[in-house]
Parts: C-alpha cells; structure tokens; sequence
C-alpha cells in the first residue's frame, strides 16, 4: 500500500512537470489571423501598448503609448479623454530589432487572450487604478487588442502583464526618465 503511494507520487509529479514545461514553452501563440507574430515584422505592422491612467477630470487624465515598428519606436504622452499629445519621442529602429522584440512578445503570450465581444471594452475597469491595452494593427486593421488592469481581473489579456509591459518600456532607450514626472495617478 505504501509502496503503490509512492508509485501515484511519482506519477502525478512526472505529470506536473510535463505541464510545467509545456506551459512555459506555448507562450508563442498565433494572431487570430493564424499567422505567427514574428511574421509581422517584415511589414507595416505596429505593436502598441497604451497605459491609461486612474479615472479622473479631462485636465488629470494622462496616458502614455508606446507604439513599436519595424522603422521606429515612439512614446507618446497623452492627456485627457480625447488624447491631446503633450509630448511626443520618436527613436530610430530596424528590421532585426522589430523581428526579436516580436519574438519576445509571443514568448510573453502577447496574442493569448479573451475574445469575448462582452468584454472589449475596458473603459471603467479600475477606475482608481491604471489600464493596459495591448494592440498589433496592420494596414489599419486591428489584428490583435487585449487589456488588462492594475487592479487584476477582470481583463482580456492571457500573457505574462510583468514581461509585456517591460518589453514595450525597453523599447524607449530613456523611459524612466521621460516618465518619472509624468503623473499618471494625479
């Protein structure tokens, strides 16, 4: 009996680990276009991650976006609802750098989400709290568009929020500088 325990042990821990490892490697994804994301990269594709901050007066409400292609890389401060540019960065970027930070992104889960139509909309969600809207357009179509929230659940977005969001933010060489007196939670 105690040996057959041993045995179930064993079993269910070869299977933990099978799991484990198949879950850590299926972050690649496809778009809901069945194509793989890296495949963008030769394109006029843009990835773009915007974070809306805590709902608040037209005056208070910032946001910044962070819209990555295959030619450059631009930050873009926002204030209001209606996304007046306050201030705006543009870096040069090439091919070979789009193509790896793609590749990190499906690595991430960046094309893992909900597709729910009911939750397509992530206005209101955390409203004391910030949003993230993770997008990939091409051609002016929207191919891929999840959110996710400071606060948790509820949210769209099936990838790693932690890595998606560092990738985006190395993408602009001063970032932290650039952000540090931008006030989102005003």
């Amino acid at each position: 009996m105690l040996h057959m325990r041993y045995i179930v042990g064993i079993l269910v821990a070869i299977g933990l680990v099978v799991l484990l490892i198949f879950l850590l490697f299926s972050g690649g994804g496809t778009p809901q276009t069945g194509k793989s994301l890296s495949s963008y990269a030769n394109s006029d594709a843009v990835a773009r991650l915007t974070i809306d901050g805590p709902e608040g007066s037209q005056q208070t409400h910032h946001s910044v976006e962070i819209e990555v292609s295959r030619d450059s890389v631009t930050l873009r401060k926002l204030q209001g609802y209606d996304g007046q540019v306050i201030d705006i960065r543009s870096y040069d970027s090439n091919l070979n750098s789009y193509e790896v930070f793609l590749h990190a992104l499906g690595h991430a889960g960046f094309t893992k989400g909900n597709t729910d139509a009911n939750m397509k909309d992530e206005r209101g969600y955390c409203p004391l709290g910030e949003r993230y809207v993770f997008e990939l357009d091409q051609d002016g179509k929207s191919i891929i568009r999840y959110w996710a929230t400071s606060c948790g659940n509820p949210k769209t977005y099936g990838g790693n929020l932690g890595i998606t969001l560092g990738l985006f933010q190395k993408q602009v060489p001063d970032y932290d500088s650039l952000v540090s007196n931008f006030q989102l939670n005003d």
